[in-house]
């Protein structure tokens, strides 16, 4: 087995700096408190002179700008659980570590033997996790070995310490400070005054003794990094719904400004999708208020279009809602960043911003897609439906529309004009209503024209041509538009076809109802249509 741990020294902070699109020291100062001390600063807070183990008091009148935290180990928690659902996508065999309540240092242990070969080998998945972290937000220190205990140890030891065969996990782990291990987080004084630093004076030492001047336990974690032991673990799972809360520093008042914290909870929400092998529909993005902020009500505005949902959130808290649909199911991050960039480029907040929660669980199996040289069927279908999700983001849903056949005979009730809901899958057949060998016109007419008829032919322009008919159409009674019809393919003077049919009924004219064609007594011929 081979297995990485991913630690996230800064995760306390990071929660919050996610929202921020600058990097250090370009962010504000901010401090990670516990009650009266600080426990963490970022690196602009950190150059006022704000560092660990200040008093919370000192830090304020050093530096009165400083957003203080205090810090949560719930909101930790749920961090870690976002994560990782997002890194199941590499492995399977995931799970999480818990912050710790004196260094707040959580994150994650894969087991990734089984998953070096389909993302390249080591180097090429650990350069690829790094990266991704990065873009989520988060900084991470790298740790590899045989056994879950080393790679977490490493993990927090060094960055990017690795070790395959159990030789160098030996040679690794003689030089690892034994303030690393967990059962001497509350003994390290007593263990360092008789001269052990490193864990080969550690594992010198009588077995027998430790266990009675430390415990058992010790014993136990010694063992478990060595690979003496076997190691029980509890397995991850993703979530059915996904679901992500990203708390922004500082109020955004426009709703464009969303999108860089928004971008990052995407990226999360492809990861997801990855474990699952499923693809998204639809997610909505709560942008919540707090109408006690600065001491001001601020009632709810009316609900337009393009304004997004106003509505509350169980606790009775203010939120816009937004939500995002796509043509056709996708998993891919900047597909949905552009929709959701074309739909807040259209809302207007309510209020300022505090809180962005982005929930999904409109999703479907995802097709399996190969990379070809020349453009495909499934390719041009992603092409359209990103077209229609972007018009329909600017625009609104309702104002997208498109034309479908309907297996009716009547050529005026054989199309139908609805809203884009979703495009058929590339692969899915499509069927034409049928009309026999019969060739139909390229250009329909709004309503029929009635036609002269002089020496008992039809006459529009001219003396028409009857080249081939009748085609007999009768149909509607059951919508009380009946009509009786036999249609000609016709000839003008100009070699032009046209398609022309004859009413039915007695004396040869047909009374049709009162949405069909405008009516002459004089004749029974009408004009419906041309061929290109």
């Amino acid at each position: 087995m081979l297995w990485l741990g991913l630690c996230l020294p800064h995760l306390s902070l990071e929660i919050y700096h996610r929202s921020y699109a600058c990097e250090e020291p370009g962010l504000p100062p901010l401090a990670i408190c516990n009650r009266t001390r600080v426990e963490q600063a970022n690196a602009s807070a950190q150059v006022l002179g704000v560092h660990a183990g200040q008093k919370r008091a000192t830090a304020l009148a050093l530096v009165p700008a400083l957003i203080i935290r205090e810090r949560d180990p719930a909101r930790e928690w749920q961090a870690l659980q976002q994560l990782g659902s997002w890194a199941l996508q590499f492995t399977p065999r995931l799970s999480l570590q818990e912050p710790d309540r004196v260094s707040a240092h959580g994150g994650l242990l894969l087991d990734i033997e089984a998953s070096l070969s389909l993302f390249g080998g080591l180097d090429k998945l650990l350069g690829r996790i790094r990266s991704e972290l990065q873009a989520l937000g988060y900084r991470v220190d790298i740790g590899c070995a045989p056994t879950a205990t080393a790679a977490w140890l490493f993990a927090r030891w060094q960055d990017g310490l690795i070790a395959r065969t159990e030789a160098q996990l030996t040679a690794r782990l003689a030089d690892l400070p034994v303030g690393l291990l967990a059962s001497l987080q509350a003994r390290r004084d007593t263990i360092e005054a008789i001269g052990v630093r490193v864990f080969r004076d550690l594992a010198q030492l009588p077995r027998n003794g430790l266990a009675r001047r430390f415990g058992k336990t010790l014993l136990l974690e010694m063992d478990l990094a060595l690979g003496r032991q076997p190691e029980l673990r509890s397995w991850f799972d993703a979530p059915l719904q996904f679901t992500s809360t990203l708390e922004l520093l500082a109020d955004v008042e426009h709703a464009e400004a969303l999108l860089f914290a928004a971008h990052r909870q995407l990226r999360e929400l492809a990861g997801w999708l990855a474990a699952r092998h499923a693809a998204v529909r639809s997610f909505a993005l709560e942008a919540r208020h707090d109408r006690t902020r600065r001491g001001i009500h601020l009632p709810a505005p009316p609900r337009t279009e393009d304004s997004g949902a106003n509505d509350t959130t169980a606790e009775g808290q203010p939120l816009t809602l937004i939500e995002v649909r796509f043509a056709s199911p996708t998993h891919d991050p900047d597909r949905m960043l552009t929709v959701l960039r074309e739909r807040l480029a259209v809302i207007s907040l309510r209020s300022a911003v505090h809180t962005l929660h982005l929930r999904c669980d409109d999703i479907v199996p995802a097709d399996a897609h190969s990379r070809q040289l020349f453009p495909a069927a499934a390719s041009t279908q992603e092409n359209l439906g990103r077209l229609v999700e972007r018009l329909q983001a600017r625009l609104g849903r309702d104002q997208v529309q498109r034309v479908l056949l309907a297996a009716d005979h009547r050529p005026e009730a054989a199309y139908r004009i609805e809203t884009v809901e979703a495009l058929p899958s590339a692969g899915s057949p499509f069927q034409e209503p049928s009309t026999g060998q019969v060739p139909r016109p390229l250009w329909l007419l709004p309503q029929p024209v009635a036609l002269r008829e002089r020496n008992q032919r039809p006459w529009w322009r001219g003396p028409l041509k009857l080249l081939s008919g009748p085609e007999r159409i009768e149909g509607g009674w059951w919508d009380c538009n009946l009509v009786q019809r036999d249609y000609f393919i016709a000839e003008d003077d100009q070699a032009q076809w046209l398609w022309i049919y004859r009413t039915r009924g007695n004396n040869g004219i047909q009374a049709e109802s009162t949405n069909g064609p405008s009516r002459d007594l004089n004749t029974s011929w009408y004009l419906q249509g041309m061929f290109g």
